[in-house]
């Protein structure tokens, strides 16, 4: 299947999100940004650290005050600005407001899940430098229980954007090198 130009890239943590958009930016052209770092960009403005609550905090501050789709329409109205027009993968959705910005452009929204127990090795597989991700799995899997859902504390509700998915990817793959030739297979990323 060929990716449109715009495409919305949702999952669980560790699931395999930034893979999927650091390779389509390597083999296509496309840019890649994370709704995450826009907000890890504020909280260093702002000095403050990336804990997982800071930044879920900052995103519901923002979504208060500027509209649930914020990160998402700021992003996409860069990238046209910008005048790009390899295509841009967003990263890190957790809002279906900003699943509606991407679609409301002529994009789409893929999902990529795999089992807690992987995601979370990965986690700790991976460099120790984002302080949101040193957490037991308790506490991981608590995180991700609380962003499944909206509540009075957050404004998150990736169930909501999981239900808006066009395309359901399981990365359970045993390595990276195996769920990036699925990728670039599943989605004609070298044609």
């Amino acid at each position: 299947m060929k990716l449109p130009e715009i495409i919305g890239i949702a999952g669980t943590n560790a699931s395999g999100k930034d893979t999927l958009g650091e390779l389509r930016s390597e083999l296509t052209g496309s840019q890649m940004v994370s709704l995450s770092n826009i907000l890890r960009e504020e909280l260093d403005r702002r000095g403050i650290t990336h804990e997982r609550k800071n930044l879920g905090a900052l995103g519901d501050e923002w979504r208060t005050e500027f509209g649930f789709g914020v990160l998402a329409q700021k992003t996409i109205a860069s990238y046209i600005e910008a005048g790009n027009k390899k295509g841009i993968s967003l990263t890190s959705i957790r809002h279906p407001e900003e699943a509606r910005v991407i679609k409301e452009h002529g994009g789409i929204i893929i999902w990529i899940d795999a089992d807690r127990r992987v995601r979370y090795d990965r986690i700790n597989g991976r460099s120790a430098d984002r302080i949101e991700d040193r957490v037991t799995f308790e506490e991981f899997c608590a995180q991700e229980d609380a962003e499944m859902q909206p509540n009075q504390t957050n404004t998150m509700d990736m169930s909501a954007v999981k239900a808006l998915a066009d395309i359901f990817v399981d990365n359970n793959f045993a390595s990276t090198e195996e769920y990036k030739q699925y990728l670039v297979k599943e989605f004609e990323l070298l044609s």
